[in-house]
């Protein structure tokens, strides 16, 4: 007798559902709550990465449109590109300016740089050793590169990743109205 009603408990005990749903739900919402939160800071990431390569691009492209830039304008090219990366947080961006000309032996140097700071990233006649093709440059051409770094920080799991992901880009272009693009101090005042 007492062997039939330990046989019937067991059985009740395998055939009750009532508690299955929660504990499934219970071992399940971590592992759902993890990925949308994955899938949130990866669509945010990607976005970022192409507001990089947009901020990059438009300032490569402002700056191969004239014939020169004059110092005074560095600032505002430099805000408004930063302003394509916002909301998000500008101050984990750095940018570079700078116009590669060939030296008398064919070699990439710096014709002029700036950066974000105001100050100059390369000094001008120093080896541009960062292009990966150095026949794309003319003896009489100029090629502006800008070079940007953005640090981002997740703003909901950066309790869980320990380091900012950092998105580096390159971007080339030729000038649009002269062979080469000049930096100028006014006018009249401008490098060879």
């Amino acid at each position: 007798m007492m062997m039939i009603r330990i046989r019937n408990a067991i059985t009740r005990v395998r055939r009750n559902e009532s508690g299955l749903a929660a504990t499934e739900f219970a071992l399940l919402l971590p592992v759902l709550v993890f990925l949308f939160f994955g899938l949130v800071e990866t669509a945010t990431a990607m976005t970022v990465n192409r507001k990089v390569a947009i901020a990059a691009n438009t300032l490569a492209d402002l700056a191969a449109q004239s014939e020169f830039v004059l110092e005074s304008e560095m600032d505002d090219l430099f805000e408004g590109v930063t302003g394509i990366v916002e909301p998000n947080d500008p101050s984990g961006m750095s940018l570079r300016l700078v116009s590669v000309i060939n030296d008398a032996d064919g070699d990439p140097i710096v014709h002029w740089s700036r950066d974000s700071d105001g100050n100059t990233p390369y000094t001008a006649g120093a080896d541009y050793t960062k292009l990966e093709d150095d026949t794309i440059l003319t003896d009489i051409g100029s090629l502006i590169v800008v070079e940007m770094t953005y640090t981002y920080v997740p703003s909901i799991t950066n309790h869980v990743m320990s380091s900012p992901i950092v998105f580096h880009r390159k971007t080339l272009r030729w000038p649009r109205v002269s062979p080469r693009v000049q930096l100028c101090v006014a006018v009249d005042d401008c490098t060879t």
